[in-house]
């Protein structure tokens, strides 16, 4: 697939814009991920100005694998409806996702494919569909260097693909209109403070403990629960248990907790209690449900009941 320059892009988009891409591409290791782009475009003859001024997570129920990713359309429809209350002007400009985690060093020819279908569709808005790639992981401290992207474009009835050069982007220091507060104060890695996986020491442990020991569980962010973690817990006897980690960021400093669904018979009594307790981290919170669930099944073979939470 051939891919066309052109001198009649320019592209404006923020830091925290990226930052917030990045930091999502941090939670998910090894499957794509991805989310909307949203803001707003000017057309001045030939020449198009594109201003990205939100960035919409994919969603609770988004589907993921290494070599494929759906978003969670609701979800995604909703908040736009939200931010376009407050923000008439506000466009759906395109989507973003990452070919990092599989190598891919530009668009597939699904994704070709699904974003030519909709820059052509009688229900898009705009005359064009813009599509941030991320291709690439580093190592580096730069925030803005973590990641390599490109950035393509797609136009009404055109049926080239135009990738845009370093020289027609740029990035600049300005707020979100969603994530909400994202740029309007930043950590001290640059990253937008509420809305990261490094937005306090305890989340990083938590992604690495996590990542390290339990795959099955991954992190997640979204208007109605904020930051949290959802998956399934293997247990000794070979089964599994699905949890849900909940992060309170209202106080001073976080709490969690830690929720059992639809448990078995012999792990109802814990899931009630565990239900209660608040931990320091997301790591404590599931190591201890870890623990705890073991320990209730091998009592429960052995006809004992009670379960304790200091060990």
């Amino acid at each position: 697939m051939k891919f066309h320059s052109t001198d009649k892009v320019r592209l404006v988009i923020p830091k925290a814009a990226l930052i917030t891409v990045f930091e999502e591409c941090d939670g998910f290791e090894q499957d794509e991920t991805g989310g909307r782009v949203i803001g707003t475009y000017q057309e001045h003859r030939d020449k198009l100005d594109i201003h990205v001024t939100g960035i919409i997570e994919a969603g609770p129920q988004a589907r993921r694998d290494a070599v494929s990713f759906f978003q969670d359309g609701d979800y995604q429809e909703q908040v736009f409806r939200k931010i376009e209350d407050h923000h008439r002007d506000i466009e759906h400009l395109g989507n973003w996702h990452t070919h990092h985690v599989n190598g891919l060093q530009h668009l597939s020819g699904g994704d070709i494919e699904t974003y030519f279908r909709t820059v052509n569709h009688r229900n898009h808005n705009t005359p064009f569909f813009y599509a941030l790639l991320v291709t690439a992981k580093h190592h580096s401290s730069e925030p803005l260097r973590r990641y390599t992207v490109k950035h393509y474009l797609f136009r009404r009835e055109d049926e080239r693909i135009y990738e845009l050069h370093g020289r027609q982007v740029e990035i600049v220091d300005a707020p979100l209109v969603w994530p909400a507060g994202a740029g309007a104060h930043q950590n001290k890695h640059g990253s937008p403070a509420g809305h990261d996986l490094g937005a306090n020491p305890s989340r990083v442990y938590d992604k690495e403990i996590l990542g390290e020991f339990y795959r099955g569980v991954r992190p997640f962010s979204s208007a109605k629960l904020g930051m949290y973690w959802r998956g399934t817990l293997e247990l000794l006897d070979g089964s599994q248990v699905e949890v849900v980690l909940l992060e309170d960021a209202e106080a001073a400093r976080p709490t969690y907790t830690v929720t059992l669904r639809e448990p078995p018979a012999a792990l109802k009594s814990l899931a009630e209690e565990i239900a209660t307790v608040e931990f320091p981290s997301a790591r404590a919170a599931l190591i201890t449900a870890e623990r705890s669930c073991n320990r209730a099944l091998y009592t429960h073979h052995r006809g004992a009941h009670r379960v304790d939470f200091s060990a």
